[in-house]
């Protein structure tokens, strides 16, 4: 008789246990189908670049193969309709409209918080679905095939507010094209060179805290989109690649560009430098890497200081976080030479005493901060160029750097003795005099092969390059030894979330706006 007795016990048991699992697994199904297709790209870029073909590119694959709804938001409509001066009727010129545009959008900022636009736009979302929901005659969360396409955003805050609220569902698009391209598509419509260049000026950096921050903006993109050069049907299979990573629709693979830029990223992240870090590698005409360096101190026999596992206190390293109580030895240079220079005015009696602070003030903010050459720290590009040298790499000469950051002038230099012959960037750099110093070697204009070419990269973001080139654990690529062909109009996107959250996180800032009178209480 014991011996049932056990097997009953074991049959409960495994009862429970499949309970269990049955449960578990209704749990998680519940969860996924709460799990939305929405998605939402916003774009980026220096005024003057075709951002509006982009959009419209985007949202053509996107009806067209991926059976996707989309809407474009236009962040210069909401300006317009919302800002108090903003230019609601057409002006004298295509400048004064331009301008217009640009002041109004820095008033309602100032007055509103510098993420406003951010938030009128997330609000049209949120009303939009409302709208969808209504005429499904539905009161339950369900996923729809919606895309809605954000042009442009040009300041860090928007960007900040879409990626908090849209986490996952959010993509951020940066399209760019270089001066000349930019200068002549605004010619097209227009504008004088100097207003062209008031406006670039205006559009890349403005100082005010609530301005257009296109530059430092535009470098936290997903994906780049570089437009000069390229033929439509070349960008239009850039945006097809980029969606066929976001839907796994394809088996995509990283350019040897993207590599190589990924590979300098990483190498930044070895850097201690105070100011920044910055990585850069090297690869040859095949493609091969050479090389990968980062800012930081040069050692004794070769080399920069290194976290070592044998210097867990970092007794012997020397970099600058450990030097003489961590500071920068770029700036106290620049300090000295500023100090100097007030004391030796007020000796011979040029400044008052009583000017002192304001004098040292203004010359400190005056181009010396500019200064570069004092720093310890050897660059990335030239550590990139030692390494590779030291390993005899022949194939140096007639390859290409990938460099975090814009090269300074000093690095330029040793690039172009080096025989490189084309340099990727992402974040640009304002202290560089490259070109001006070497306009005979180099070039940012893609067409002259007969000089050193510095060029905005062009692909998928360093960031999110493991994130998009990773195959997702339920994406199978075969099927009884075949590829498996997945049908677009019914992929989903490979980053999803719960649609049960955003609404909460939405009704968030509706309720911003509706504090600050933005928006009418029936329209939510």
């Amino acid at each position: 008789m014991p011996e049932p007795a056990l097997k009953i016990v074991e049959s409960s048991d495994e009862a429970n246990n499949t309970r269990k699992k049955v449960e578990e697994k209704e749990l998680k199904e519940r969860i996924s189908s709460t799990h939305t297709e929405e998605l939402i790209i916003g774009l980026c870029g220096p005024i003057g670049t075709d951002i509006h073909f982009v959009a419209d590119q985007f949202k053509r694959i996107l009806e067209n193969e991926y059976n996707y709804e989309c809407r474009i938001i236009k962040l210069s409509s909401i300006i317009r309709k919302n800002a108090h001066g903003g230019p609601s009727t057409v002006l004298a010129s295509k400048y004064a409209e331009l301008e217009a545009l640009i002041n109004a959008g820095n008033d309602f900022r100032k007055q509103n918080g510098a993420n406003i636009l951010a938030q009128l736009a997330i609000s049209e979302i949120a009303i939009h679905r409302e709208k969808l929901k209504l005429k499904a005659q539905d009161d339950t969360f369900k996923t729809k095939r919606v895309c809605y396409i954000v042009d442009s955003i040009k300041n860090h805050e928007e960007l900040e507010l879409f990626r908090l609220i849209y986490s996952e569902l959010f993509y951020f698009v940066g399209v760019f094209s270089n001066v000349q391209t930019r200068e002549k598509n605004l010619e097209k419509k227009g504008l004088k060179k100097e207003d062209i260049y008031n406006l670039i000026d205006r559009d890349s950096g403005e100082e005010l805290k609530f301005g257009q921050r296109v530059s430092e903006t535009f470098v936290q993109a997903d994906f780049f989109l570089r437009l000069e050069q390229s033929h439509p049907p070349v960008i239009v299979s850039k945006i097809s690649r980029f969606l066929n990573l976001i839907f796994n629709s394809d088996i995509v693979t990283p350019t040897s560009h993207e590599t190589a830029m990924y590979q300098a990223f990483a190498a930044a992240g070895n850097s201690a430098c105070l100011s920044r870090q910055v990585g850069a590698s090297i690869i040859d005409e095949k493609g091969e890497i050479i090389s990968v360096g980062w800012n930081d101190v040069p050692r004794f026999k070769g080399g920069v200081y290194k976290s070592i596992v044998q210097d867990p206190l970092g007794q012997e390293d020397h970099r600058c976080m450990n030097f003489e109580g961590g500071k920068c030895s770029n700036d106290e240079e620049k300090a000295l030479i500023r100090d100097v220079l007030v004391s030796e005015l007020v000796a011979r009696n040029f400044v008052k005493k009583e000017d002192i602070a304001e004098v040292t003030a203004v010359i400190k903010s005056s181009r010396l901060k500019e200064l570069i050459e004092f720093s310890r720290a050897v660059h990335a590009e030239m550590h990139a160029i030692i390494e590779g040298s030291q390993k005899g790499a022949q194939g140096m000469r007639g390859g290409k750097l990938y460099c975090t950051t814009y090269p300074c002038h000093n690095c330029a230099r040793h690039i172009v003795a080096a025989g490189i012959t084309e340099v990727y960037y992402i974040e640009p750099y304002r202290k560089s005099l490259a070109l001006k110093l070497h306009y005979d070697s180099i070039t940012e204009n893609e067409t002259e092969e007969d000089k050193l070419r510095i060029l905005l990269f062009d692909g998928v973001s360093p960031r999110r390059f493991l994130e998009l080139f990773k195959m997702s654990s339920g994406h199978i690529r075969k099927d009884q030894g075949k590829k498996v062909v997945t049908e677009k109009k019914n992929a989903l996107p490979k980053k999803t979330i719960s649609l049960q959250a955003i609404p909460i996180l939405e009704k968030e800032v509706i309720k911003e706006l509706k504090s600050k009178h933005l928006i009418k209480t029936d329209e939510r």
